[in-house]
């Protein structure tokens, strides 16, 4: 029987954008990374973890095939806004990213981003989300239609809050201040009157050293984790903008073509237990995340580091953009062949399904 083997490419002459031709062989090497790197983001800690050594296990134990899986997280074949085209490409075979970067090509796989104060929770959020992708198959078939790539999990960040140089106490002191975000989540404060600032996970360090910015929009597990973004910004404040299972994970459609039916099924199963493994080590990441800010912040001889926004200032605060939903609803309708209104009310409806409430219901289309 002929199988074909994908030979293993070097790193440089990835970077020449040579590619290797085929040869036959019982082996399939498949380059799998993410532009984060693996330790601090629990979805690149389990795609390295739990997917990886899952898939070569189960292919060398089930089949008669073999896998040999070259690993590039941190950027080395592509950064955080260059995973998607990486895929599409064939540059990685299965990548891991934030649709968050994407919002010029995803802009409707950033919904949930754009009805902030939604749940905390990161495994009811990926949840909700599943369900929503079930009702809107539109989401992952333009992944195949327009960027040859099959999504095959998705998993996500824990409850965002902001992290800044000064304590504050009410909304309304931000106005004024620097902030940095990934991008989609930046009129989370800039409607508030906050300058925005974009940045990544790797370079927003270094803009709070520098006084790029004086806050940062980001989930305790990063801000505490192995980015210590808390050494720059000591002063966290849990204000409730929700967890956003928003990294998902695809696989190249001309790479799973070549696969035989037998591995193909075996990393779509993985595929599986790696979310479930990344969502619920997000969680679990946001509590830890939250403690450890607050030892930190005693370190540093600041008893108050870790604060919440009080219920009626969040109210306030979702008052004031209650009117951007419906606006990024219209933008997807208008360039995306899918309804807008209808996908973020069915995620609110779905959300309030599981007892969430949000403070101000957003009124999206009509």
């Amino acid at each position: 029987m002929i199988r074909y083997f994908k030979k293993a490419i070097p790193l440089s002459i990835i970077a020449t954008g040579i590619m290797a031709s085929a040869s036959f062989a019982d082996t399939f090497t498949l380059r799998v990374g993410s532009g984060h790197p693996s330790k601090p983001t629990a979805y690149v800690t389990n795609m390295e973890k739990v997917l990886v050594p899952n898939i070569k296990k189960r292919v060398a134990a089930e089949t008669n095939h073999k896998v040999r899986i070259i690993e590039a997280y941190a950027g080395k074949i592509a950064k955080v806004h260059e995973t998607l085209e990486a895929v599409e490409k064939g540059l990685l075979d299965i990548g891991s990213y934030c649709v968050c970067f994407e919002t010029a090509k995803l802009l409707p796989w950033n919904f949930d981003y754009f009805v902030p104060f939604t749940t905390t929770n990161l495994e009811t959020n990926w949840a909700v989300k599943h369900k929503i992708l079930k009702q809107f198959p539109y989401l992952t078939k333009m992944l195949e239609d327009k960027y040859n790539q099959k999504f095959i999990a998705m998993q996500g960040f824990d409850d965002y809050g902001l992290g800044t140089v000064k304590q504050w106490q009410k909304a309304s002191e931000l106005k004024g201040v620097k902030v940095i975000a990934a991008g989609p989540n930046l009129p989370w404060v800039s409607l508030f009157g906050s300058i925005p600032v974009t940045s990544t996970l790797p370079t927003m360090y270094n803009d709070l050293a520098t006084g790029v910015a004086k806050g940062v929009i980001i989930f305790p597990s990063a801000h505490a984790g192995g980015f210590k973004f808390y050494e720059q910004a000591p002063y966290w404040k849990v204000i409730g903008f929700g967890a956003m299972a928003q990294t998902i994970t695809t696989i190249n459609l001309d790479t799973l073509k070549k696969l035989p039916p037998e591995v193909a099924k075996i990393i779509m199963e993985e595929a599986q237990n790696y979310e479930k493994a990344a969502v619920k080590d997000g969680q679990q990441r946001y509590q830890k995340g939250l403690t450890d800010l607050v030892k930190l912040g005693k370190k540093k001889g600041i008893n108050d580091a870790v604060t919440y926004l009080p219920l009626d200032q969040q109210k306030i605060w979702a008052e004031t953009i209650k009117d951007w939903p419906n606006s990024r609803a219209k933008d997807i309708s208008k360039d995306y062949d899918i309804d807008g209104a209808a996908l973020m009310n069915a995620y609110m409806s779905e959300m309030e399904k599981t007892g969430h409430k949000f403070p101000v219901r957003y009124k999206i289309g009509g």
